[in-house]
């Protein structure tokens, strides 16, 4: 089923929140190459077992997307995953005891690149869910303070996915601009509008409910340009688990592009407002975090432009999207130049 706005204003409004949400600062990923696996107890079988579940989802959290778990690269790498694995921690929360692994980037990327699957960057778009459940004829807005439980099975799946995401405060404040109907509804006026005090990128709404004594879970896109219901169905928890990583897989093929191994692919880049050895040496630490450098040379510096040869791991247009997503970089247009596609034009914000 598909909301659509009924008026012109609204499709106005859509419009204009879309535009603007891609200026916002995205979330820099730090733990990209972590998962975090459920186990029973701290036994050598028990952490093989969370090793096996983790190399899965650190190759999905990865790339963004469903790996498929009998490739021959993924047997190949099962016969000793333990020379992927950089690090073991126990955790322990009020539900559940954890295993954090911390995996060797390089490997990971490696199988993925063998797979032919996309690497996501480490800088992703903050997401904002607003969840509606119904039970027992009543609606409601899932508050931390109502429904504890699954809002530790979101923020923990938002680590394992690498998705950041915010719930809302839901106060007098958001109580006062939405009713469960406007998100039940997907009504996206409403919705923009009391989303703008949190200044996601993405921004979805969700209702969970159960038919015939089984739970579904649609959820959908409010500032997108259509709005495809996705839909999950299962045990209650178990959906609600499933439902950040189903966010992030449909996100990450908007993002991801597909990784090369050959890391010789450069780009050529100017960045201007470059003001001193201070900013250079912050510009050059901005460019280095991003999973999509590998490393980087000055070519040419005069006054405040500094032109750098970037070495990728992985296509340009990567690049460009991590770059968008960060709000110290302002692409500069010029509708004149005659120059090559590849060389970028950046002005160098430098907000830190």
């Amino acid at each position: 089923m598909e909301y659509k706005f009924n008026t012109l204003k609204n499709a106005l409004i859509f419009t204009l929140f879309s535009l603007l949400s891609f200026s916002l600062l995205a979330v820099e990923v730090t733990d990209l190459y972590q998962y975090k696996a459920v186990v029973d107890n701290k036994s050598q079988s028990e952490q093989r077992r969370a090793n096996r579940v983790g190399f899965v989802g650190v190759l999905e959290k990865v790339s963004g997307q469903k790996v498929d778990r009998s490739h021959p690269a993924i047997k190949q790498a099962s016969k000793n995953l333990s020379r992927f694995v950089l690090k073991y921690e126990y955790e322990e929360s009020l539900y559940q005891t954890y295993l954090k692994i911390r995996y060797q980037p390089q490997l990971i990327d490696g199988v993925l690149n063998e797979m032919a699957i996309p690497i996501w960057g480490n800088r992703r778009p903050l997401t904002l869910i607003w969840l509606a459940i119904e039970e027992d004829v009543q609606r409601s807005l899932v508050t931390k303070e109502d429904y504890p439980q699954i809002f530790h099975l979101l923020e923990t799946n938002s680590n394992n996915a690498g998705l950041p995401i915010v719930m809302p405060l839901l106060d007098l404040e958001d109580r006062m601009n939405l009713s469960v109907t406007d998100v039940w509804a997907n009504f996206p006026q409403q919705i923009l509008a009391a989303s703008n005090r949190y200044e996601p990128e993405v921004i979805v709404s969700a209702r969970l409910y159960q038919r015939d004594n089984v739970w579904l879970l649609d959820w959908q896109f409010t500032n997108q340009s259509s709005f495809k219901l996705h839909q999950l169905s299962g045990d209650k928890l178990t959906i609600v688990g499933e439902l950040v990583g189903s966010i992030s897989e449909q996100i990450a093929k908007q993002y991801a592009i597909l990784g090369q191994t050959d890391t010789s692919n450069t780009v050529q880049i100017s960045f201007f407002g470059v003001n001193g050895l201070k900013q250079l040496e912050a510009l050059k630490t901005r460019l280095r975090s991003l999973t999509q450098v590998s490393e980087l040379d000055i070519q040419f510096r005069q006054g405040e432009r500094v032109d750098l040869s970037l070495y990728l791991n992985t296509h340009v247009d990567s690049l460009k999207k991590a770059l968008q997503l960060d709000s110290q970089f302002e692409v500069i247009f010029d509708p004149f130049s005659q120059k090559d596609a590849q060389q970028l034009e950046y002005k160098w914000l430098n907000q830190q």
